[in-house]
């Protein structure tokens, strides 16, 4: 078997600093690291192997991006601008729908360019009626661009315009006609029910259940949106197959509301007690954990997903980084296809997410360090997405996901010998900085091009995708829309309590026209 040699400057084998080695390389013998040794050792046990030169670079396991949905044109482009999440949300209910395979593909292209090796696909639809040709179409984006993919398969059964328990107070306050559209939507988000989904995910299954790079797990929209059937059902199956839950969980206020309403004795216990807290679940965001939720989540072993944009972009704020940490909770990272420069850059994010962890509080738990910062961008996403041990670190046998950073921003024109270079690399490397992105042996990105996609063909297509998908069903949608939209701000600003208040659910009163 033809071997390739990579040949850094410096290595960092696994996310301790003090891993950091100098003169040392690394053989790829088809989809896994063969061995790490000297370059003269590795040349002599494989002599005809390929090398890359990457001298002035550090190699390191490759990025995770542990939560985004898919989306390579970002949602300003589409025409949706930032605003509180669940206005966000709802504003694309007067649009058409996406061709996924090209939105996927270019997301792809976007996060391999960036480092990344490994991703999260969160639950995701585009509102077509046909959701299993949506996760295909999808699929196939992942399978062509190399990158490896843990694909949730999405399920929701209820919140579909505002959060229980005021969904149905909510709708019948609403005009007649403008009920009749919203109750009539353009098609199931989803599978179905939680039978339906399972169905789904068996099929599946017995088409990608033995692909090299893609793993299935199920994505629950999230607590106030997955009734406690759907979710305990989805659990058990889970449970028996070994797969994976990714969860939306507390990421706003109103979400926080919503939980203490329908939970008072607490949100994360009861996903407990459902099944649905264990050391296969993620939580994406995490905004509004109380300590004890973070004790709650510790104890089960979950991992949280920290997206420091997307939190800021949709008013939501700073999730408990530090506390969490502390806590001993696994935390990874992930773009949400919203990173704070509207890009794919995760290294941009994790250096966001930890200095939004720097509270203005001598009490409160430090900031996160270096190893901290390196396990959320490595092992902390493979473990997100059911991937580690095989995926995360450099380590005889695992899978040959790397990639190779150039330390010139680092220390350029001059770094102190004092500061450790990993800290400086923290500090100031960013996405176009990766000179190298291998994923299981092979190279998708060298230098500054894309090995095996053509991406301006990948944007012109998913531009056109967009084109075709911006005009409404019916031109009356648009108006429907914007009067929607009054109806559901007027409902958080006089349910959720005023500014200091505790944050719960309060009396719904929407008799307005």
């Amino acid at each position: 078997m033809t071997a390739t040699i990579l040949l850094p400057e410096y290595l960092l084998p696994t996310a301790d600093p003090d891993s950091l080695r100098n003169g040392m390389a690394v053989a790829v013998a088809g989809r896994r690291i063969a061995a790490i040794d000297s370059p003269q050792v590795l040349r002599r046990r494989w002599p005809d192997a390929r090398t890359e030169d990457l001298d002035g670079c550090i190699v390191m396991p490759g990025l995770v991006n542990a939560h985004q949905h898919g989306r390579g044109i970002s949602q300003v482009q589409l025409g949706y601008a930032d605003d509180f999440l669940e206005l966000w949300i709802n504003s694309r209910r007067a649009r058409g729908s996406l061709d996924p395979y090209p939105i996927t593909k270019l997301a792809a292209a976007c996060m391999i360019e960036n480092g990344v090796t490994s991703t999260v696909h969160a639950n995701y639809s585009y509102g077509s009626g046909d959701y299993e040709a949506e996760a295909r179409a999808a699929l196939r984006a992942y399978d062509e661009s190399g990158l490896r993919v843990t694909f949730c398969v999405g399920a929701m059964d209820r919140g579909f315009v505002v959060y229980p328990p005021c969904e149905d107070a909510f709708l019948a306050g609403l005009p007649a006609g403008l009920r009749d559209w919203v109750a009539v939507p353009a098609g199931q988000p989803y599978a179905g029910d939680g039978a339906a989904t399972v169905a789904l995910m068996d099929r599946l299954l017995a088409d990608f259940g033995d692909h090299p790079r893609i793993r299935l797990c199920y994505g629950p929209a999230g607590p106030q949106w997955v009734s406690d059937e759907m979710l305990s059902a989805l659990a058990r199956d889970a449970d028996a197959k070994g797969l994976g839950l990714h969860i939306h969980a507390a990421e706003s206020p109103a979400q926080r509301a919503t939980l203490a309403a329908l939970h008072p004795d607490g949100a994360f216990g009861h996903m407990a007690e459902l099944g649905a807290l264990t050391p296969r679940t993620a939580l994406a965001h995490g905004v509004y954990l109380d300590d004890r939720d973070i004790d709650t989540i510790a104890r089960h072993g979950a991992v949280v997903v920290r997206n420091p944009g997307s939190n800021l972009r949709l008013h939501n704020g700073a999730a408990p980084l530090a506390r969490l940490l502390a806590a001993g909770v696994p935390v990874a990272i992930g773009t949400d296809n919203s990173a704070l420069a509207d890009d794919e850059d995760l290294l941009g994010e994790l250096r966001l997410a930890a200095q939004t962890a720097r509270v203005p509080d001598w009490h409160e738990p430090p900031a996160p360090g270096p190893a901290d910062l390196l396990r959320m961008l490595t092992v902390n996403g493979a473990r997100a997405a059911q991937t580690a041990p095989d995926v995360g670190r450099i380590a005889a046998g695992a899978r040959a996901d790397l990639v190779a950073l150039s330390l010139d921003r680092a220390r350029q024109p001059y770094l102190d010998p004092d500061m450790p270079l990993i800290d400086a690399l923290l500090a100031r490397a960013r996405g176009d900085d990766i000179r190298l992105t291998m994923v299981d042996g092979d190279i998708l990105y060298r230098g500054r091009a894309l090995t095996g996609l053509d991406k301006p063909a990948i944007a012109a297509e998913a531009a056109d995708a967009a084109r075709a998908a911006r005009g409404p069903r019916d031109p009356d949608d648009i108006e429907r829309m914007r009067a929607l939209r009054r109806h559901i701000e007027r409902h958080y600003r006089e349910t959720l309590l005023p500014a200091g208040g505790d944050g719960r659910l309060g009396r719904h009163n929407d008799k307005e026209g």
